[in-house]
């Protein structure tokens, strides 16, 4: 990039971008810019003045934002996303979250469709390269490609989420499933899913979505990254560790299964006082010819492509030796262990510390009523 633009609309932030740029101008021209963003992006919409990538960094949700810039988001907005206000992420995003282990893997999926269904107004289409949950934020890079009949289709990318509130199993329920019969192609709707849980027969399911549910990651740009933090020589960065440990679990993950369990969850419904060690429950998955995986998203997260069925049969076996549909076998399996693991790579970081999480949000010198508007308002 030739030219990095800021802008900052209460002067006291731009004053402090000032003080900042001086410390970085000597590796890109830097413009400050005094002005109302989603103006400054209205302007770049023509093909010769669009930017490369655009980082929105607000101190929560950037939806107001989004229908001008559907390139690269980052995003604040964990409380809202992850369940606790389900009415203000509708407002925001479209898409309703659920209480579940997975509430911060749902956040993601949420985020990045409502930035694909942004881009699909306008016959674009996203392609996430990198999504991943830190501490109290999420961030996602997607890019942005041009298309009207790939556009046409982000809709079977989407799904509703239906969670048991008894034993937290999950199922998906696709908007759309798109068919092919010779040359042509038929969308078809689904059929409502039943309101009872398969396992446990609860009545009690709670909704959400719809949320994304294509990968969220580009593994070989994930691993471009990784190759050159690991021999980037120009830069000392304060936080290489963690930067390579979030991006060697985020290649780690599987690409195509979305959302995880928490094995010590599942134990804990069946009331069994032990709980298996991740290495016996990955070697069982693994010896039964199924794929696992963990999650950057927690140390205790587990992606599989199992049925929730054989989860459960694991579950019983460990704890009672009962009657399985599937022969568990818990002989330590070779590939078990995560490699990340066995390297030592610092996997996840302790959240603890004075001082830890966000701080309050800034308050503006500026009515949000008046937000947007020039003088004459």
């Amino acid at each position: 990039m030739e030219t990095e633009c800021s802008t900052e609309y209460i002067k006291e932030g731009l004053a402090k971008i000032y003080t900042d740029t001086e410390a970085i101008s000597f590796y890109n021209p830097i413009q400050e810019f005094n002005r109302d963003l989603t103006d400054l992006m209205n302007e770049h919409r023509k093909f010769s003045k669009r930017f490369h990538a655009i980082d929105l960094d607000p101190y929560g949700s950037p939806s107001i934002f989004l229908d001008s810039a559907v390139q690269s988001v980052i995003d604040g907005d964990t409380a809202v996303l992850c369940g606790n206000t389900p009415e203000a992420c509708f407002n925001k995003y479209g898409s309703i979250p659920i209480k579940h282990k997975a509430c911060h893997e749902i956040a993601l999926r949420i985020l990045l469709r409502s930035i694909d269904s942004h881009a699909n107004r306008y016959g674009r289409y996203i392609v996430p390269i990198l999504s991943v949950s830190i501490d109290f934020y999420v961030r996602c890079f997607v890019r942005v490609e041009s298309g009207a009949s790939i556009a046409k289709d982000s809709v079977t990318k989407l799904a509703n989420i239906f969670s048991c509130s008894n034993c937290q199993c999950w199922s998906f329920q696709p908007l759309i499933k798109k068919t092919t019969n010779n040359s042509s192609n038929n969308s078809q709707e689904n059929k409502i899913k039943e309101p009872i849980c398969s396992f446990c027969g609860c009545k009690a399911i709670h909704f959400g979505g719809p949320i994304y549910i294509a990968p969220i990651h580009d593994k070989i740009f994930v691993k471009k990254m990784l190759e050159s933090l690991k021999k980037e020589n120009n830069f000392s960065f304060g936080t290489i560790k963690r930067l390579v440990g979030v991006l060697t679990l985020v290649l780690e993950e599987l690409n195509d299964q979305p959302l995880f369990y928490e094995f010590e969850q599942l134990m804990r419904i069946i009331k069994c006082s032990s709980t298996p060690k991740n290495t016996f429950v990955r070697s069982a998955l693994l010896n039964a010819g199924f794929k696992c995986s963990g999650s950057h998203c927690g140390p205790q997260a587990l992606k599989t492509d199992a049925p929730t069925e054989f989860l459960w049969d694991i579950c019983r076996e460990w704890c009672t030796n009962g009657i399985v549909n599937r022969p568990v076998d818990f002989t330590l399996h070779k590939e078990a262990i995560p490699a990340s693991k066995i390297e030592n790579i610092l996997r996840f970081q302790d959240n603890k510390g004075k001082n830890w999480g966000p701080k309050s949000k800034a308050k503006g010198s500026i009515s949000s009523a008046k937000a947007g508007f020039g003088e004459e308002f």
